[in-house]
C-alpha cells in the first residue's frame, strides 16, 4: 500500500496541499477561539464559534497527520521517524521542520485538553488553550520557510493576511474588553446579603404604602 501511494501518487503535491490545508484550518480555529471572547459575541454566537472550533481542529490535525505521513514515505525527502519526530533533528530543512513537528505537539495538546476540559478544570483548560498561539505561530513559519511557501507570492501573501487577522482580532479583543469598564452605581457599595435585605424592605414597603393608599380611598361605611 505504501508503495503504491509512492509510485502512483504525487506525493510530493500531497505534503504541499496537506500542509497549506492544516495551516489554514488551524487558522480559523483560531480565529474563532479569539472572536469569541469579544465581549459583544455572547450566548448563542459565542456557543457557536466554540462549536465550530471544536469541530475545525480536529479536522487540522487529521490532515496534519497526512502531510507527516506522506513526509515519510516520500523518496524525495527521504525522512526518518526520528527526525520527523524529534524537534531540529533532521539534515536538511532543520528549522522549519523543527517548528512543524513543535506545532504538531502543540496541537495535539490543545485537541486532548479541549476534550478532557471537564477532568482537568477551568485553569488548566485556559493554560492549555494558550498553546493555540505558539502552535499556530510554528506552523506559519513554518510554511513560509517551505519551498511553497517561499517561492510563491500568493502563498506569502496569505501567510501574511492569516497572520495579521489573528494579531488583529486578538488586539481588537483586548481593547475591546479593556474599553467595556466597570458598571455604575450610586451610592455605597453594598454586598451581596445587603442589597437582598435591601430589596426585601423595599418590598414590605411598597406592600404597606398600598395598604394605606388603599385605605384612604374606600369610604368609611
Amino acid at each position: 500500500m505504501a508503495q503504491w501511494i509512492v509510485d502512483y501518487l504525487p506525493t510530493w503535491n500531497i505534503i504541499g496541499i496537506s500542509g497549506v490545508v492544516a495551516y489554514f484550518l488551524l487558522f480559523v480555529g483560531v480565529f474563532l477561539g479569539v472572536a469569541r471572547r469579544i465581549p459583544m459575541a455572547k450566548g448563542e454566537p459565542r456557543a457557536v464559534m466554540l462549536q465550530w472550533r471544536t469541530r475545525i481542529i480536529w479536522p487540522a490535525f487529521g490532515v496534519g497527520m497526512i502531510h507527516l505521513l506522506t513526509l515519510y514515505l516520500d523518496h524525495y525527502s527521504s525522512f526518518t521517524w526520528r527526525e520527523l519526530l524529534i524537534p531540529f533533528t533532521a539534515s536538511v530543512h532543520r528549522i522549519s521542520l523543527g517548528l512543524g513537528t513543535l506545532a504538531f505537539y502543540g496541537l495535539l495538546i490543545v485537541l486532548f485538553s479541549s476534550d478532557l476540559r471537564n477532568k482537568l478544570g477551568r485553569k488548566w483548560c485556559s493554560t492549555f488553550r494558550v498553546l493555540s498561539y505558539p502552535t499556530f505561530a510554528g506552523l506559519l513559519i513554518h510554511g513560509m520557510l517551505t519551498e511553497s511557501g517561499s517561492g510563491n507570492v500568493i502563498m506569502r501573501l496569505m501567510y501574511v493576511f492569516t497572520g495579521l487577522s489573528v494579531i488583529g482580532i486578538t488586539i481588537l479583543c483586548g481593547l475591546m474588553r479593556e474599553h467595556k469598564g466597570p458598571q455604575i452605581t450610586i451610592g455605597p457599595k453594598r454586598s451581596a446579603s445587603e442589597s437582598m435585605t435591601h430589596h426585601k424592605w423595599n418590598e414590605v414597603y411598597g406592600l404597606v404604602g398600598t395598604a394605606k393608599l388603599r385605605d384612604k380611598t374606600i369610604p368609611n361605611e
